[in-house]
This record gives C-alpha cells, sequence and structure tokens, in this order.
C-alpha cells in the first residue's frame, strides 16, 4: 500500500528544527529574497510587548518590508512551499527554494507573506502555521487572498527619515513585500537594543557589498520608538572599505568608534599582494564537475588578501598589548576567512586554511574566496546558504580524480600567503617608526619651549641628571626608546631623549593602578598613563580621536607632574602621596558615575 511522503501533521516541528546558526542567519534568508527581488530599500522593523515570563519587553514580530519586484499571484501561491523557487538559472542568490518558509519557521510559529505589484491596492496574503499544521488544520498552502498588511504597519509604506539638514524617503507602494513573522519564540537576544546590536554587525558583513554598492539600503526599525533606527553599514573583515563600520584614526591606533567613526577616517588595512596584483585581488580557475552532465568544466573565483596597516600595528601605534585596545577586540571577532557567493557572504571561519589561531598576529590579516552559484556544489553549499564545505582533505585519497576537491585546489595558494602576511605582521609588530616621532612628540616638543622661556629649572630630575653617572642615564633612556619600538637606541637619540622636560607613555598597567605614574630617574621627568583605567577607557579613549584634545591633556598632566617636580627636594613623600590619593579617589569616582549610568 502507498504512503504519503511526508505527514503533514509531523512537519510542525521538523520545519521549526532547520539548523539555523543564529537569529541573524535566519533573518539574512529573507532579506536575500528581497535584494534577489532587486529591491532598492529593505526595512526590518521590530516589535516588543511585556512577557510576563521575563517580567520585561521581549521582542514579539520582526516585519521585513522591501520595494522589491513583489510576487505575482503564481509565485506568491507557492511562496511557503518546500523546494518552490524562481531561481533556477544560478545567476543569483536564491536557488534552493526553502528559505522563506525554513528561515520563519526557525524564528516564530507563524509567518504571512503579503506581495503587491502594479499598485499597493493589489496586495495579497498567503501564510504558513505551525499550531494549524499541528493541529490538521492547514494542510495546504491556501490561495492568495485579497488582504492589506495589518495596518500598524501601513505607516512605513511611505517613510521618511530627517535629520541633519536632510531627508531620505522610501517608497513602497508600486510593488513589494512584506514579511510578518508573528509570536516570535526563537529569537535570541530577546530586547531589540541587544539584537539591533548583533544585526548591525552581521548583516553589514553578510550584505556588505550590497550597501557599500549602494545597490540596497537596510534599516533597522524599532517599532514603539520610531527615534531607535539606522541604516546598517558595511562590516568589511577585511577592513579595507571607506565606508566602514570601523574606521581608524592614526593619531589614537587603538581605539575605534564603530558606525559614528568621530575622528576616524581611515581604513585600517591594506591590500597584500605582489607586483603583478597590487590590489590583492587574485583570479584562480577551479575546475568542477558539471552537477547535471558530469562534464569538467572551468569556472573563475577571486581571491582577496588584505593586511593592517603599519600605523595601526608596530610599536610606536601600540606600546602595549594590541589585542586589549578596542581595535584589537574589534579585529578578534572578524579573524578567518570570508566566502563571498553572489556578493553575499555565506559562510566565515578558518577552514584549515592555517593553524596556530590562537596566534595574534592572524587578527591583523584578511582573506576572501568570492565566488559564482554554479560552483555550489563544488563548495558544498548547503541549501539554506548557512556554510560551505572547506576543510581539510588527503589528497592520496583523490589522487586519481580528474577534478580535484575545492580544498585541495586552493589549500597551498591560501596557505602560503597566509603564512606570508602572518610574517609580515611579526615583523611590522616588531618595527617601530622614525626615532623622532618618539622623541620629537609634539607634547615634548611645547613643554621644551616653554621651560627654556622660564629660565632656570631645579628639582629631582636635575639632581638625578646631575648626581647619576651619564652612561648610566644613556642607557635607562636606550631601554626606553626600545620598549617603545625603537630598534637599537644610539647614545645621541638616548641623550636627545633624557633632555627632553617631560616624556610621556603609554602602557597597560593594570585597572587597580592609577591613571598615570611618574617617575624622575631617567634625569628628566617621565609620565606613564594606564590605558586599563576606568577613566581612560571611559573618556580618554574618546578624547584622544582629537590629536589636539590628545596633546591638551597631555600637557595638563605634564604640567602637574613638572610641579612636582620642582617642589619633591622639599616634600617628596608628601607628594607622592597626594598623587596616590588623588589616583584612587579618581578610580573611585569614575566607577561611581558608571554605576549611576547603568
Amino acid at each position: 500500500m502507498a504512503t504519503e511522503i511526508f505527514l503533514v501533521e509531523t512537519m510542525g516541528d521538523a520545519l521549526r528544527n532547520t539548523g539555523y546558526k543564529n537569529i541573524e542567519s535566519a533573518m539574512s534568508e529573507i532579506i536575500d529574497n528581497s535584494v534577489q527581488a532587486e529591491a532598492k530599500d529593505v526595512l526590518v522593523i521590530v516589535s516588543e510587548e511585556y512577557n510576563s515570563t521575563t517580567n520585561r519587553n521581549n521582542i514579539s514580530q520582526i516585519a521585513f518590508l522591501d520595494n522589491g519586484d513583489g510576487m505575482d499571484y503564481q509565485t506568491l501561491e507557492k511562496c511557503l512551499e518546500i523546494g518552490f523557487s524562481t531561481r533556477g538559472d544560478r545567476k543569483g542568490m536564491g536557488r534552493f527554494g526553502v528559505g522563506l518558509p525554513q528561515s520563519s519557521m526557525y524564528a516564530c510559529p507563524r509567518v504571512e507573506v503579503y506581495s503587491w505589484q502594479g499598485g499597493y491596492e493589489n496586495c495579497k496574503m498567503v501564510f504558513l502555521d505551525k499550531n494549524l499544521i499541528d493541529a490538521g488544520e492547514q494542510k495546504v498552502i491556501a490561495d492568495p487572498i485579497n488582504k492589506k498588511i495589518p495596518k500598524e504597519y501601513e505607516k512605513y509604506l511611505h517613510y521618511k527619515v530627517a535629520g541633519n539638514g536632510t531627508s531620505m524617503n522610501y517608497e513602497f507602494t508600486d510593488h513589494g513585500t512584506f514579511v510578518l513573522w508573528k509570536n516570535c519564540d526563537r529569537v535570541n537576544p530577546k530586547t531589540t537594543s541587544f539584537l539591533f546590536k548583533r544585526l548591525d554587525f552581521a548583516l553589514g558583513q553578510k550584505f556588505r557589498y550590497f550597501i557599500h554598492e549602494d545597490n540596497c539600503h537596510i534599516r533597522l526599525i524599532q517599532h514603539q520608538n520610531l527615534d531607535f533606527a539606522y541604516d546598517i553599514m558595511p562590516n568589511d573583515p577585511l577592513l579595507l572599505m571607506s565606508d566602514n563600520y570601523v574606521l581608524g584614526n592614526p593619531n589614537a591606533p587603538g581605539e575605534i568608534d564603530p558606525r559614528n567613526n568621530k575622528g576616524c577616517t581611515e581604513t585600517i588595512f591594506e591590500p597584500y599582494g605582489d607586483e603583478d596584483h597590487p590590489d590583492g585581488v587574485f583570479l584562480k580557475i577551479i575546475k568542477y564537475s558539471d552537477p547535471k552532465t558530469y562534464e569538467t568544466k572551468e569556472s573563475e573565483i577571486t581571491i582577496k588578501f588584505s593586511v593592517v596597516k603599519d600605523i595601526f600595528y608596530d610599536q610606536t601605534a601600540m606600546p602595549g598589548d594590541p589585542g586589549r585596545t578596542r581595535l584589537g577586540k574589534h579585529v578578534k571577532e572578524l579573524e578567518g576567512i570570508s566566502v563571498v557567493r553572489a556578493n553575499r557572504e555565506i559562510d566565515f571561519g578558518q577552514f584549515d586554511f592555517y593553524e596556530d589561531t590562537n596566534q595574534p598576529e592572524h587578527r591583523w590579516w584578511g582573506c576572501e574566496i568570492r565566488f559564482n552559484p554554479e560552483l555550489d556544489e563544488a563548495f558544498g553549499v548547503a541549501n539554506n546558504k548557512q556554510h560551505v564545505e572547506l576543510h581539510s582533505l588527503d589528497a592520496n585519497d583523490y589522487i586519481d580524480d580528474e577534478v580535484k576537491p575545492v580544498w585541495l585546489q586552493l589549500y597551498s595558494f591560501i596557505h602560503n600567503t597566509i603564512v606570508a602576511m602572518y610574517n609580515k605582521n611579526k615583523k611590522t609588530r616588531n618595527n617601530s617608526r622614525s626615532v623622532k616621532d618618539v622623541v620629537n612628540t609634539p607634547t615634548s616638543t611645547i613643554i621644551n619651549s616653554a621651560e627654556e622661556k622660564d629660565g632656570e629649572e631645579g628639582g629631582t630630575s636635575v639632581e638625578v641628571k646631575n648626581s647619576t653617572p651619564t652612561d648610566v642615564l644613556i642607557e635607562k633612556n636606550k631601554e626606553a626608546l626600545a620598549e617603545q619600538g625603537v630598534e637599537n637606541p644610539t647614545e645621541e637619540e638616548a641623550i636627545n631623549y633624557m633632555n627632553n622636560k617631560v616624556n610621556i607613555t603609554y602602557a597597560n598597567a593594570g585597572k587597580m593602578a592609577g591613571l598615570f605614574d611618574y617617575s624622575f630617574e631617567f634625569g628628566n621627568c617621565h609620565v606613564v598613563f594606564n590605558m586599563d583605567h576606568i577613566f581612560y577607557k571611559t573618556t580618554l579613549e574618546d578624547i584622544f580621536k582629537s590629536s589636539d584634545a590628545k596633546v591638551a591633556f597631555e600637557l595638563f598632566v605634564a604640567s602637574l607632574v613638572k610641579a612636582v617636580d620642582e617642589t619633591n627636594l622639599k616634600q617628596e613623600e608628601q607628594n607622592d602621596n597626594l598623587i596616590a590619593r588623588w589616583n584612587e579617589k579618581l578610580r573611585r569616582y569614575i566607577n561611581e558615575q558608571q554605576s549611576y549610568a547603568k
């Protein structure tokens, strides 16, 4: 007796357990459809309502509105069928026909799809409801019915953004699609602010090319607070895009200001190539077997490499641990290889192309593999476009095969290039800029000029300089220069450094240490700012994005230490106790400020 291949009543749970990595990946499937439909604009609208279980407002609905081509009647009636697809030509991002129903069921038990062409008055709707499937009440996708989108969302059909003297109008009435996820019960994080933070990073990375090339705008909106809304920015893991989510400030190399980029205007990485490929872009031919004819064919892929610029990574730029800076933490999240299919990133990871993943130098390079959908089988693209099959293989297992797996075709080139970039980063890290950048800083130049105009000078540093053998002082100053990345400092460079009235350096001294420490043992005033101090983290990092502000604050502290220097002979212990007490009070006060802010 013949039996059904699928029992509809048991399909609900299967649909909800579809292997998506996270909510960002599921949401990306809906945005894929919008981009494939040539939508210029996509609104992602998130609603919250009170949840008695958590005693707080949690995300209850997520809506997607686009001004793409919209679906005709035949397409709309089939769009929620498993396996239906209009993308059989392999030219676009779609193809597998599972994205819309599977991603929707991952997030919620009910999805409604509205679409219109030739004007919003032609809007029609279909739905899929897991609870109705379980109850045996929904066995088929019903024919599309004439129905407008829920009234609470109609205001977005004519959406306007105004600010900074400019405005932008979004129009969705001529043609478009509206997807509504209802009763969301698998959305994590559960609050809008945390979800937006995740989406800001993930969607910006996945759709960076569409955003960067101005082919599509993706805007996040909090439904209950329309002021909480912003456009997704490109988040390029190669850190090469000039409009990137994170840019750098050479005057404060370890600091970043994601999204705002106040004072940050320069790309942090640069292309890594050779004389023939200065843009870091390499074209490679991949052999593959046609899945229908089994003929051996060839397809061109693009591999792009990038490495950190010296001004953001050498010892002059990063005198402390680069990994502990905000930039270092950001690049850690982007360590790996990006795999891009049809301009959309579908996977990111190591893929066994390199080892020693715990080595910090691996954070500071980028690699991207781009291919067209004709290579889907060769790359092992999953039907939900969540990952590719790239992993270590034994070449001996394929020695007789005319067409080798993609990983074997790419391994030597990618692995060797990564090794070369890794070694370059190690060398860069050990380098420093000119000793002039360390000795003749703007702050030291200003102080030297001011002190020379004042005439006579006395104090502890002068006494140390007069009473300590010159060769001892020179060695101490050589060591200080070496710690800042100056290679093999000369005696003349050490003397010039010692002759500065005040030298300022930066270090990671721990959260419990003071904001700054000082010493006169070098024959001058030596000030060390603690980059782990809470005041540095919460305030100075932002202030130092302006080079003028950074110099001004250094002068502020230097003037205090110089005053201590000139009175220290009389009250050394009192001065030391005063500064230590001041440092402790500052730490406590800023901690208290942070508790109020929470």
